[in-house]
Formats: structure tokens, sequence, C-alpha cells
């Protein structure tokens, strides 16, 4: 396998298409996958109960680190492997964040207890044990609020229970790196993440179609991000948003567009990241020109300024970083040096508590070059897979469908 701390997004990827058993047949031959896939302490639980996070932190975690992994059951099979891969590169302080509590109860049965997973009832209806916890009245409402918006059993109600994870896990000092589902992991990124770019404080993938920021949020790593620093300043406003919208009244047939204009998770990182790089709470429309939250006069009035900052290869700071020894390069495709682009925050997002912002000198966004993250929209030429890899290696560019 390429000595190289490497993740790949593979879009498109169905259980049923034969493509994960393909990945790990050919993973089997580069680095020795376990018979069993494991997670360290195998924590079963809701997150949104009273401890559940921080018993997770303790049992889960290692010295500060923690892998989330995030899906439903038509996904498990791509989990599972996930596991298996992270498992053969001695990676096991991992968190099944599943979409259902019956996804976690198969997973217990069937693997007697190996893969630890948990589950989050934010934005559901609390418990009669929940009534009496603090803010279980504004529980409720939102939860309300949610069903009304017919987000109960929807992807974005999950997602939006990830990042209020992930931002639980920040101001717990925890360091998370989040995967995707459809990511395969072929060497340690943590090299990687701890040497050259340990100065950054979110790890990120640049994307041609991910949005206002032009950010995709499907492999991410917060990296001793402060609690009221610009990164986690970023996360509250991405929820503020979220209890924004939810506290207007719905239509009576939600329109087909308007859930990922006002929760889909990447949509409101893209956001929120460009409302913080323009020092100014944007109200952006969607492409279909909606502006759901009202307010969209500035941005429309700045739009050129809006157009420039979220143009990434223009704006934002550019460097080069050497390919790992042991990665086949093949220019012009693949260059011996490969660009990546950050931005440095010094102040929080517009909108964001401001009891909560604390000073910090900057807190810098990583948008990775192609050997760290690599996908077809990112940093890198498109669908080049068979051009990455030498023969006697695995490629790192799976064929994707």
């Amino acid at each position: 396998c390429p000595a190289v701390g490497y993740l790949r997004r593979r879009r498109g990827v169905s259980t049923r298409s034969g493509l994960t058993s393909l990945a790990g047949s050919m993973l089997t031959r580069a680095m020795a996958l376990p018979a069993t896939p494991r997670t360290r302490g195998a924590f079963y639980g809701d997150l949104e109960a009273p401890g559940a996070l921080e018993r997770m932190v303790r049992t889960t975690s290692l010295r500060g680190e923690l892998v989330l992994l995030h899906g439903n059951s038509k996904r498990r099979r791509l989990l599972l492997n996930l596991i298996a891969q992270l498992n053969g590169l001695d990676i096991d302080h991992i968190l099944l964040l599943a979409f259902t509590p019956d996804m976690c109860e198969r997973l217990r049965r069937n693997r007697n207890g190996a893969v630890g997973c948990a589950h989050s009832s934010h934005l559901l209806p609390p418990s009669p044990l929940a009534a009496t916890r603090p803010n279980a009245t504004k529980s409720a409402a939102m939860a309300a609020a949610a069903a009304a918006w017919g987000m109960a059993d929807s992807n974005y109600r999950h997602w939006l229970a990830k990042w209020r994870t992930m931002r639980r896990l920040l101001e717990a000092r925890v360091n998370v790196l989040a995967l995707d589902s459809d990511v395969a992991v072929f060497s340690s990124p943590y090299p990687h993440l701890h040497g050259a770019f340990r100065r950054f404080a979110l790890v990120a993938a640049f994307d041609t179609k991910g949005g206002f920021a032009n950010v995709n949020v499907g492999i991410v790593y917060f990296n001793n991000a402060t609690a009221g620093g610009p990164v986690h300043s970023i996360m509250l406003e991405m929820e503020r948003r979220v209890e924004a919208a939810l506290a207007m009244p719905p239509p009576q047939k939600v329109p087909y567009g308007s859930l990922p204009g006002l929760f889909w998770d990447q949509n409101l990182f893209n956001k929120a990241l460009l409302s913080a790089m323009a020092n100014h709470a944007l109200s952006l429309p969607d492409p279909a020109g909606r502006s759901f939250l009202g307010g969209g006069e500035w941005s429309r009035t700045h739009a050129a300024e809006l157009r420039r900052l979220g143009d990434v290869l223009k704006t934002w700071r550019r460097g080069e970083a050497a390919a790992p020894p042991g990665l086949s390069v093949r220019p012009p495709w693949f260059p011996h040096r490969a660009e990546y682009r950050y931005w440095s925050l010094r102040r929080a997002a517009v909108g964001a508590d401001a009891s909560l912002w604390r000073p910090v000198p900057e807190e810098r966004i990583l948008l990775a070059p192609p050997w760290l993250v690599s996908a077809d929209n990112a940093f890198g030429h498109r669908y080049k897979h068979w051009l990455y890899g030498a023969s006697h290696h695995i490629s790192p560019y799976l064929p994707t469908s």
C-alpha cells in the first residue's frame, strides 16, 4: 500500500454495486484486514442522554482523538468495510453514529459487541424521563417544528445531529476525524494531520460543487480548535441558522429544495464560513433564487465580493506539499508537488453567540492536497484514477460508478 495518509471519496457507490467487496479484496492484498471489524470500547447509547457523550469519550477515544463515522442501515456494509480498513492501519478509536437505535441493536447482536454504535435523539420529541432536564421545553418545541418541516425521519436531521455531536466533542477537547461512508482509507492520515498540517484547526476538501465557499464536508478533521474560537463559532452559527429556520412556520406543503436550502449540513457550513469570511451574517439564496431567511439585500448588493470570496482558486492562499514517498506520481495529472489552499479566520462567525467568543490569534482552514484527500471534484484532474498508482500497488483511485 502506498505509504501515504490517503482518503478517497467514492461517489455514487451503492452497497449492491459490488464495489464494496471489490475494495475489500483489493485492500486485503495491501494491508492486513481483520476478520472482524472492531471499535475501541464498544459504546452503545443515545448521545443526548445525560453523561452519555462523556462516557463515550472515556470509552472510545484515544489520547484525545476520535474517528467519527455516520450512516444508515443501507450503508452498513460500507461502514463495516471502512472500519476494517481503519483497523488494518491500527486505528480502532472509532465511533459509528447510526441513524437509528435499531441499526445499533442489530450491530450489537450480529457483531457480538465488537463494533460500538451510538445514535442521537437530537430534534426528536424528548422522552417523559427527559421532560425534567434543562432546556426540555426548548428541545420539545424544536422537535415539534422539525416534525412539521418533515425532518423527523429525513437525512437532514441525522446530518445535523452529527454536526451537533462534533461541536460537543470539540468543546470536550477531542480532535475529530469525520468520514462519510463512501470514503476509502489507504494509509493512516495522522502522520500528515499531526505533521505538516498540524497548525490547521480544520482540514476539509475543495469541491467545485461544494456550495457557496466550495468546501466539501464529507471528510473533515478538527485539530485542537478552541472552544469559542472561529471554527467553533462556525458550528454554533450553523445551529443558530437551524433554530431560526425551525422558528418559521412551514408551508402547507414543504416545497422541493427548501429542506436542503435550510437544513443540509454542507449548505449550512458553506454559508456560515462565507459569512465569517465576509464579516456579515449572509442570507444567501440557493440556485433556485430563494433566500429563505430573508435579509438578502446585502448579499445582492455585494454579489461580486461574495463571488470573489467563494472563488477558492483566486482568493484562498496557496501552498504546495510534496507527495510522500511510496506514492506513484504521473505528471501532469498528479504532480510531485501538489497544491493546497488555506484561509485564516481571526474572528467568530457573524451571528454566533458573542458571549461564547474567545479571541485567538487565528485559526486556519485547510483544503487538503489531492494525495491526502481525493475526490472527483477536488484538487487534481478528474477521472484519472488509473494513472495514480503503480502496477505493483493497489490503485489509490478505485473505479467508481
